[in-house]
């Protein structure tokens, strides 16, 4: 569900946070911009093994989905159980690798100092099936003193704390027919400064410490399940979209329906990257020829594209609409119109199409793409936000290497 939705359980407990993480379009996009300086600066430190910009530095080796933005500011949440029973907590789903592949929860008892937890919280005291992962090939982090299986996480300008805690592992239940045993996540423990709603981060990215690789893994070795796919809603008030995991492979040759191959390019190997073929504008194609990778993303909102097809989409969109008024761009968004007073108007319809024939076509992309910010266009990929792939089913076969989409399934 949307984070904002009614039915939504971040409505209960947290309202009021997720009212100040997404009060305005103005926050959601600067969210985003933060969410694109953190990709690149992860990249950058992936290439030169050391932290870039004013990233957090992990302490212990360990990124967790705290730089550049908090826990549990992003637009969609599932509920998921954990330990025995099942403790029911909402948590963002993300396929970037902003948590290093790491699904996060926090924990109880709250970080000291802080109030006490106005959003659900694992309580390991609570689980009879909670252990501590021992030190050794399945900790994630550094071993303190070669015992705990732990991490910190410090801020490079003045050595502060932003989060600590422990690695513990447990049965992550999705549905009441299917758990993950001995699931790792982080259990984190921070000030209320960092945690705006939900309870934490599924992680569905390529890393190998992720749910899809404990998934991949585990799966029958005959290629007929998909790692994972979802459907998100088309706004807050519409009704539930959905997150599979491990079901069948659906039909992706029917109508309304197409795949494309997934891309691995160093640094980037744990995105899901494809090859964005050609832009429609109505009828005007403007080809991807270069700069053409493209990064699916659930955590962000707008789409932000290299600038040498942003300019391109922007010129002609504005061809096609020049018998309306332009209004003044809104930050970086400069497709904006003022309508008041019509009775009615005419849009282009602009569809996205990838290597293979597959395409998604957004209803409101008019106003939701932007060129890549300044200070992240070296990201070598453009980034479809979750509003153009609102109400398609987004299939990620990742044994297969292909991302397929089926259009209206929620």
């Amino acid at each position: 569900m949307h984070r904002n939705s009614p039915c939504s359980p971040l409505n209960g407990a947290g309202k009021q946070a997720v009212q100040e993480a997404s009060s305005s379009t103005d926050d959601v996009f600067e969210r985003d911009v933060r969410r694109l300086r953190t990709i690149f600066s992860m990249a950058k430190s992936s290439m030169a093994d050391a932290p870039g910009g004013d990233t957090p530095a992990p302490a212990s080796g360990v990124t967790l989905p705290i730089t550049g933005i908090v826990l549990g500011s992003q637009d969609y949440t599932v509920t998921v159980g954990y330990g025995t029973p099942p403790q029911q907590l909402p948590v963002d789903f993300d396929t970037s690798r902003l948590g290093g592949g790491l699904s996060t929860l926090q924990c109880t008892p709250c970080h000291a100092g802080a109030a006490q937890c106005d959003r659900p919280a694992f309580d390991p005291g609570r689980s009879s099936s909670v252990a501590r992962v021992p030190c050794g090939p399945d900790c994630p982090s550094v071993c303190r003193d070669g015992t705990t299986c732990a991490f910190n996480l410090t801020y490079r300008s003045n050595n502060s704390v932003v989060a600590n805690g422990t690695f513990v592992k447990d049965t992550l239940t999705l549905s009441p027919s299917a758990a993950v045993p001995s699931f790792v996540v982080a259990c984190v423990d921070v000030g209320n400064s960092f945690i705006t709603a939900s309870s934490g981060l599924l992680d569905l990215n390529r890393s190998k410490s992720s749910l899809v690789s404990r998934l991949t893994t585990s799966l029958p070795a005959v290629n007929t399940t998909a790692a994972f796919s979802y459907c998100m809603p088309a706004s807050p008030t519409s009704s539930r979209g959905f997150l599979s995991v491990g079901a069948a492979l659906p039909d992706l040759s029917g109508d309304g329906a197409g795949s494309t191959p997934m891309v691995d390019f160093f640094p980037y190997k744990y995105e899901y990257l494809v090859q964005l073929r050609v832009v429609h504008v109505s009828e005007t194609e403007i080809p991807a020829t270069q700069w053409n990778l493209a990064a699916l993303a659930v955590g962000t909102s707008f789409t932000f594209f290299r600038p040498e097809i942003s300019g391109a989409l922007r010129d002609e969109f504005r061809r096609q609409m020049s018998g309306y008024t332009m209004a003044p761009p809104y930050r970086m968004l400069n497709t904006c119109y003022n309508l008041t007073g019509l009775p009615g108007f005419e849009m282009p319809a602009i569809t996205l199409e990838f290597e293979g024939g597959a395409t998604l076509q957004p209803e409101d992309f008019c106003l939701a793409f932007a060129a890549l910010p300044e200070d992240s266009r070296m990201l070598p990929y453009s980034v479809i936000g979750n509003r153009v792939q609102q109400t398609v089913e987004v299939v990620y076969d990742v044994r297969g290497g292909r991302i397929g989409f089926i259009q209206g399934s929620c």
